[in-house]
C-alpha cells in the first residue's frame, strides 16, 4: 500500500503529534497523518497554510510512504452526524487508537475532501519499521496561494 505526505521532515517518528494536536488527536501523542493521494496531502497542508509562498521552508518533500499489503489496517471508525464539528468526538477516535495500538494504520475522513481517505499511522506499532519512505523535493506552485 502507498500513503503520502509533505512534510519537511523525511521520518515517521510522529513528533508532530507530540508537540500539536490535531484533528484525530490531542497533544502528547506521536502520531504521523498521511493521505491517499498527493493531491489529498497538498490539500491537507494548503487548508492550514497561513504564509506566502517565499516563507515556505525549501526543505518540504513529498513522501511516499510504501507499507506491505499484509500490514494491519483498523477498520473506519463509526462516526456521529456532523463529526468535523465535533473536534472532541474525531480526537477521542484518534486518541483511542493510538493508545490501544491495534492496527499500523486508521482510515479517516477527510474533512476537506468528501470521500477521501486520510491515514493515521502509529509509529508506536511494532510494523511501523516496515514503512519505506522515498522523499522528493517539493515545491508549491504559486497559483495556489496567490493573493487576490
Amino acid at each position: 500500500m502507498i500513503f503520502w505526505r509533505i512534510s519537511a521532515f523525511a521520518d515517521l517518528t510522529g513528533r508532530g503529534g507530540i508537540l500539536a494536536g490535531g484533528r484525530w488527536h490531542t497533544a502528547g501523542r506521536p502520531v504521523v497523518y498521511l493521505a491517499g493521494t498527493p493531491a489529498g496531502a497538498m490539500l491537507e497542508i494548503l487548508v492550514h497554510l497561513e504564509i506566502d509562498q517565499e516563507d515556505l521552508p525549501e526543505t518540504l518533500q513529498l513522501l511516499k510512504v510504501e507499507v506491505p499489503d499484509d500490514i494491519s489496517l483498523a477498520p473506519a471508525p463509526a462516526l456521529k452526524p456532523d463529526w468535523e464539528f465535533e473536534p472532541n468526538h474525531t480526537k477521542g477516535i484518534g486518541d483511542a487508537f493510538l493508545k490501544g495500538c491495534p492496527a499500523l494504520l486508521l482510515p479517516v475522513p477527510s474533512a476537506i475532501m468528501p470521500h477521501s481517505l486520510n491515514y493515521l499511522f502509529n509509529p508506536m506499532h511494532l510494523d511501523s519499521v516496515k514503512a519505506i519512505i522515498t522523499a522528493e523535493p517539493f515545491r508549491l506552485d504559486n497559483r495556489l496561494i496567490r493573493k487576490t
